[in-house]
């Protein structure tokens, strides 16, 4: 892999990175979905990146990949645990990652589960891992 695409991965993981913790101050309970949607878009192009897809606002049983359509009117019920995924491009070269919110204090264990599922995944990753 040439230096330069290495450089577009990096920077593409740095972007999304941001705005993966940007986000988790900007959703609201009562927001509507497409908005959240609209502003992880919006912050993605302000940092010169495109975005790899569009932005996923699973809300509750809905486990992964709603986007909404141009009329939606749906919207961050209270009391509800909502899982952003976004994805950002550098020339093709994606990085992708997603953020869970709990709106309800007794699913905040959920929130820790997926949480630590990630950590103990990513410290057994390394060359030669299957």
């Amino acid at each position: 892999m040439s230096p330069e695409v290495v450089e577009h991965y990096h920077k593409a993981g740095r972007v999304i990175a941001e705005v993966r913790e940007k986000i988790k101050d900007v959703v609201k309970e009562g927001m509507p979905i497409l908005t959240l949607c609209e502003e992880v878009e919006f912050l993605i192009k302000e940092m010169h990146c495109k975005p790899a897809f569009p932005c996923n606002v699973d809300v509750n049983e809905v486990a992964a990949h709603y986007t909404s359509p141009a009329d939606d009117v749906s919207f961050i019920p209270s009391g509800s645990v909502v899982k952003i995924d976004l994805g950002a491009h550098v020339n093709g070269y994606i990085a992708d990652t997603a953020v869970t919110l709990s709106f309800d204090a007794n699913r905040e264990s959920m929130v820790w589960a997926v949480e630590e599922a990630l950590e103990r995944a990513v410290a057994m990753v390394r060359p030669g891992v299957k």
